[in-house]
């Protein structure tokens, strides 16, 4: 399984997206409705500071590190890794029982090699979904690489939930390889 980095260049896209979407607020409302050129001009100025401000907002990247892993958010994308102590022939059977345990998380895909989560519409989300890849580091120690994004690609801004949904992946898998390895000890 492939992953897509989330970098600065790569959230330009939806940057791009927002600020075409903007445009065709400010273009078909004053068509739907008979407006004032006064009310146009407010309209124009509150989308505009709403494009700028979201895209700065979008564009500054922010961290999160635990003690194994770090998280780097850039608007509603983020990207992470964890390092574990387990082989990685364990760490589908961990993410498995991670997402059956959290009720956020919805395993779509899961192999050898990495998969797919989801995470269903809230009152502030259409939902997220994030990819993982598993990497062995050593015989008895691997890395889990993850990115989350919106499902919905015009999305800009809501960071602090797609952070959390690989901090609830990442804290469960290291749960879970804590425990497995209390197990055999």
């Amino acid at each position: 399984m492939d992953l897509k980095p989330v970098t600065r260049t790569s959230v330009l896209g939806a940057v791009a997206l927002w600020a075409f979407y903007c445009l065709i607020v400010v273009v078909v409302l004053p068509m739907l409705f008979a407006w004032s050129g006064r009310t146009i001009t407010v309209l124009i100025m509150i989308v505009l500071v709403a494009a700028v401000v979201g895209g700065v907002l979008a564009l500054r990247p922010r961290s999160a590190e635990g003690a194994d892993y770090i998280i780097t958010s850039y608007g509603a994308r983020s990207q992470g890794e964890l390092t574990v102590p387990v082989p990685v022939s364990e760490l589908p059977g961990l993410v498995e029982e991670t997402c059956r345990q959290d009720g956020e998380l919805r395993l779509r895909e899961l192999d050898a090699r990495g998969g797919r989560i989801s995470v269903g519409m809230t009152f502030s989300s259409w939902g997220d979904r994030a990819r993982f890849t598993l990497h062995p580091l050593s015989e008895n120690e691997s890395r889990i690489t993850a990115t989350s994004r919106p499902l919905l690609p015009i999305t800009i801004l809501g960071g602090a939930r797609s952070e959390r949904n690989l901090s609830l992946l990442f804290h469960g898998v290291a749960r879970e390889a804590e425990s497995a390895r209390t197990n055999v000890a």
